[in-house]
């Protein structure tokens, strides 16, 4: 195994760079809270990572362990591990739950399926990459349709019964909505 010559390097975070900007455009968006700069950032620190665990092998050469067996190229997945995990703290961050929903998970799997394509690219899997790259952008876009179309979320209303007895002539809601327990609340 060889170190990698900094066109290669700049090859694989170039792709990398470019394949999280991809998916990350669609989460901007939408405004989603992890979008172009940290879907770009993610799977940059994914390949990252793997160039880094790469040249590490290559540098050191095959090292016997003391039981048996040696430290080389297999040892590349040890970092994808660690990698799987780490992304897994990040996407838990993007979830919120509250009574009614827990929202996020689709970015949380964004996060998680571009850290993975950043991965290929570091690894030299340009083709791969590319693919899931491909179908998760058909999954983020195509797919959302066909789920609107045919699954649509149950509205049940309540705010816009709200805002609705409370409308200018322009049609457009009160800036805040009077609570129950609100004293300037007259319209009871």
């Amino acid at each position: 195994m060889e170190m990698l010559t900094a066109g290669e390097v700049a090859l694989r975070i170039g792709a990398a760079l470019v394949l999280g900007g991809v998916v990350g455009l669609e989460r901007e968006r939408k405004n989603r809270p992890a979008g172009f700069r940290t879907m770009i950032l993610i799977s940059l620190g994914s390949a990252a990572f793997m160039v880094v665990a790469h040249d590490i092998i290559a540098q050191a050469g095959p090292v016997p362990l003391p039981g048996g067996g040696v430290v080389g190229p297999a040892e590349t997945s040890r970092v994808l591990q660690g990698l799987i995990g780490g992304i897994g703290f990040l996407g838990a961050g993007a979830v919120i739950q509250n009574k009614r929903a827990v929202r996020g998970l689709t970015t949380a799997a964004a996060v998680w399926v571009t850290a993975a394509i950043g991965a290929a690219c570091g690894l030299g899997f340009y083709i791969t990459a590319a693919i899931v790259a491909a179908f998760t952008m058909f999954t983020l876009v195509i797919l959302e349709i066909v789920e609107d179309r045919f699954f649509p979320e149950p509205d049940d209303g309540a705010f816009d019964k709200k805002a609705s007895k409370k409308r200018g002539e322009d049609g457009v809601g009160v800036e805040r909505m009077r609570g129950e327990d609100d004293p300037a609340d007259t319209h009871r």
